[in-house]
């Protein structure tokens, strides 16, 4: 028990390391990259477990939560919105597209197992490669279980500064935005 709750620990304190960076950053660095940086690097030297995760208990709370996630996400969903965004819509569809149509050609090469689990993940998140890797797992296959996480991993490392830097670019875009038509009312006035 005392080891569990140690582990639980320390990664609820690696991702407040996350967030701690983020905000002294303005979300240049993102807290999830910040975090999976530090077990990458803790892993390597051998400081904390690899199984730290499993240890921790959070891989029951993990099965319990991503259904609940789900189930939650799906009511939460304003079809009024999603019909004004729908260029949003159009450009997921397509992006989704793309990503299946790469990795089905990727089959020769990492396996139809592997394909199987990569498709959700590169199109989804951390709640598609737990349900994925889950998955895999409880089949017997543990190479496309942990080609999943390393698709998941990459995508992270690799997409999450460049979506950090264009989001607080157009955050920037509205705020300047905002403060013109904010100058201007005032100047009516």
């Amino acid at each position: 028990m005392k080891e569990m709750l140690l582990m639980l620990a320390i990664i609820i304190c690696i991702f407040a390391i996350g967030d701690v960076l983020s905000v002294l950053t303005k979300a240049k660095l993102s807290s999830i990259f910040v975090a999976l940086l530090i077990f990458l690097v803790l892993f390597m030297l051998k400081i904390i477990p690899t199984d730290i995760v499993e240890i921790s208990g959070l891989t029951k709370v993990g099965r319990w939560a991503s259904p609940i996630l789900v189930f939650g996400m799906g009511t939460m969903v304003d079809f009024k919105q999603l019909k004004s965004e729908w260029r949003t819509v159009l450009v997921s569809i397509i992006s989704m597209i793309g990503a299946i149509s790469f990795m089905l050609l990727a089959v020769p090469l990492i396996g139809k197992d592997s394909t199987l689990v990569a498709v959700p993940i590169i199109n989804g998140g951390i709640v598609a490669t737990n349900i994925m890797v889950s998955g895999a797992l409880e089949k017997g296959f543990p190479m496309a279980a942990a080609f999943g996480t390393l698709i998941y991993a990459l995508q992270k490392f690799v997409g999450t500064p460049i979506a950090s830097y264009y989001g607080l670019k157009e955050a920037k875009n509205i705020v300047e935005k905002h403060r013109k038509n904010l100058n201007l009312y005032t100047k009516e006035n």
